[in-house]
């Protein structure tokens, strides 16, 4: 949105013709090298934002309706971290080690962990939410609660967190992990502890659909676009059960 208010500036949203968007989306891909899936990401959310807008009545048109977003071949390998280099981002900082050691055995997102405290756990599960929105409803990302139960990396990382778990700024936590990562040698972003929780289901067999609700993904082709190629059933296994 910074992007696209920095280009039109703040212009009345009805003066903004579809051909100029087409322009601004010519000019990230061209100009700045943006990657199409990049690109694409950007309308979308920009569409669906404005979108939203209109159905509130707080805009009259929606600029992006007629405009498509651009496709490219999107990379599905996630990467995830392993068991030694979780092991090194533990010793890189010890007095972090819980927070992220609880991120990766909840899968939680960043804005998830944002004023969580210790009573959202109840029979040992974790019920996750995000920030209330205007009526004091917690939303996650895909507008559902879900619960996670806790195992017992979870349980002690918990015992050793403050209540409520972080009182910082969402990217401060985003600043610590790439410190932390950095220190340790391991690399990636917060978000890969994320895919950490998802990957190491899959790979020990755990069933895709146990994993979206774990996660919270609100459709099941995401999980089963991103994870489904480490399942341990996988391919070979798969054609070896023929018996005809």
């Amino acid at each position: 949105m910074k992007r696209f208010i920095g280009h039109f500036g703040h212009r009345p949203i009805n003066s903004i013709r579809a051909i100029e968007v087409e322009q601004y989306k010519a000019s990230r891909l061209l100009d700045d090298k943006a990657a199409k899936e990049t690109v694409g990401k950007e309308i979308r959310r920009l569409k669906a934002a404005f979108k939203r807008g209109v159905e509130w009545r707080e805009l009259d048109v929606n600029p992006l309706a007629s405009v498509k977003a651009p496709r490219g071949v999107r990379n599905v390998a996630v990467r995830f971290y392993d068991r030694e280099a979780m092991r090194r981002l533990y010793r890189a900082n010890p007095s972090r080690a819980p927070l992220w050691l609880f991120m990766a055995h909840t899968g939680i997102r960043r804005g998830e962990l944002m004023g969580l405290k210790k009573d959202s756990v109840v029979g040992s599960r974790l019920l996750v939410e995000s920030t209330p929105d205007e009526n004091d409803l917690g939303r996650t990302k895909s507008g559902k609660w879900r619960e996670v139960p806790l195992n017992r990396y979870a349980k002690w990382a918990l015992r050793h967190l403050p209540n409520p778990l972080v009182t910082v700024h969402m990217d401060t936590v985003s600043d610590w992990f790439a410190k932390d990562a950095k220190l340790a040698g391991i690399g990636g972003s917060l978000h890969r502890l994320r895919h950490t929780f998802c990957a190491h289901m899959v790979i020990a067999g755990v069933p895709l659909r146990r994993v979206q609700l774990l996660a919270g993904h609100a459709d099941y082709a995401t999980t089963e676009k991103f994870y489904a190629h480490l399942s341990s059933e996988g391919d070979f296994n798969a054609v070896r059960t023929l018996r005809y």
